[in-house]
């Protein structure tokens, strides 16, 4: 998940340039009620204003943890901007139009024609943990830099972080706003599933087991996979995201196919038109993989609120530290208007 520094501000002043200013502005609150209470006697309670430079920078730090981040780190990238005020964000896909008429004289009648749209919608919600001190505690604790809370501030963020890939992949269904459903990768009408099972029209086979013969495998990628591919009209190369079981078989020499041949299979299929990258995460087991081709015309995050942390005005010196993590972010998958995606994953029906 995105996080604030000078460099996302930069890029995008005017959404995440507002929101830093209106977090700014929240923990200047916070202080102003600190200051008040070191007036009254009690100002080994107060946290000092510096203490969000470790904490920011503990949400920056944990941010490049596995635990979905591999997929996470080339999607937010592609990221858009929308106001925390949008609940649904809408985007609309076109029919295509036009008929051509041949002719010598270009005098033969031509019938008009125009586009169709169509209207789709992602909810955008929020994400939120948080994590507090007793205030005794936390003095006890606080000339030992702040120790406590940063362990606190790493584990919710991790908590978060790994919420927020696991909705990327899987969405969530209790969430409707105005009809629209918060779909993920696995979930969303507009991906495409592979049957690596044995059913009708499943491609049978088994990517993690060592009796599947590499051939075999370089069969499926440039079979099944790739008309899958074709089908949707997908020339671009995909990132492919699989489980460490997948891993593992793939790792093994080549040279196991008929003839001896250098590298592991794991490098001929990167050698393979169709694949950018091949990444491993511990979220996926099994022969689950996904993919998406790599850009924000197929896939991409709309980020309402980047992920921050907020201190709860304390009110009076024996009120605990209470601190909130949270983050705004939907997932939006984009087909055309004939269902056609850059985006798919495999399952299994026997």
């Amino acid at each position: 998940m995105r996080y604030f520094d000078q460099q996302l501000i930069a890029n995008h002043p005017r959404q995440h340039g507002a929101w830093w200013d209106e977090l700014s502005v929240v923990r200047e609150h916070f202080h102003q009620t600190e200051d008040g209470l070191a007036a009254i006697g009690n100002a080994a309670a107060v946290l000092p204003r510096d203490a969000w430079l470790d904490l920011d920078g503990i949400t920056r730090r944990v941010m490049r943890a596995d635990e979905g981040q591999v997929w996470m780190a080339d999607l937010m990238p592609l990221a858009k901007p929308v106001n925390i005020g949008k609940l649904v964000h809408l985007n609309r896909v076109s029919s295509d139009a036009g008929r051509v008429v041949r002719s010598m004289s270009g005098q033969v009648p031509v019938t008009l024609d125009k586009v169709t749209y169509d209207y789709r919608g992602t909810p955008v919600p929020i994400f939120s943990s948080g994590y507090g001190r007793e205030w005794r505690e936390w003095n006890t604790l606080q000339s030992e830099n702040f120790d406590a809370l940063a362990d606190d501030q790493e584990a919710i963020t991790a908590k978060i972080r790994r919420d927020n890939a696991l909705y990327v992949l899987d969405g969530d269904a209790s969430i409707v706003v105005e009809g629209y459903t918060a779909y993920g990768i696995r979930t969303s009408p507009y991906s495409k599933s592979i049957n690596l099972g044995s059913a009708v029209g499943g491609a049978n086979i088994d990517l993690t087991s060592d009796a599947t013969t590499s051939d075999a495998i370089e069969a499926f990628i440039n079979g099944p996979f790739g008309a899958l591919l074709d089908d949707n009209f997908i020339s671009a190369p995909v990132n492919l995201y699989i489980s460490p079981e997948i891993a593992r078989n793939w790792d093994r020499p080549y040279s196991l196919a008929g003839g001896f041949k250098g590298g592991s299979l794991r490098d001929q299929i990167l050698g393979n038109r169709r694949i950018a990258k091949i990444e491993v995460s511990f979220e996926l087991s099994g022969n689950e993989f996904f993919y998406f081709v790599p850009s924000a015309e197929y896939i991409r995050p709309l980020v309402a609120m980047a992920t921050s942390t907020v201190a709860m005005p304390r009110l009076h010196p024996r009120a605990n530290y209470q601190f909130e993590v949270w983050n705004a972010m939907g997932i939006e998958i984009r087909a055309d208007i004939n269902g056609r995606s850059g985006v798919g994953y495999s399952v299994v029906v026997n």
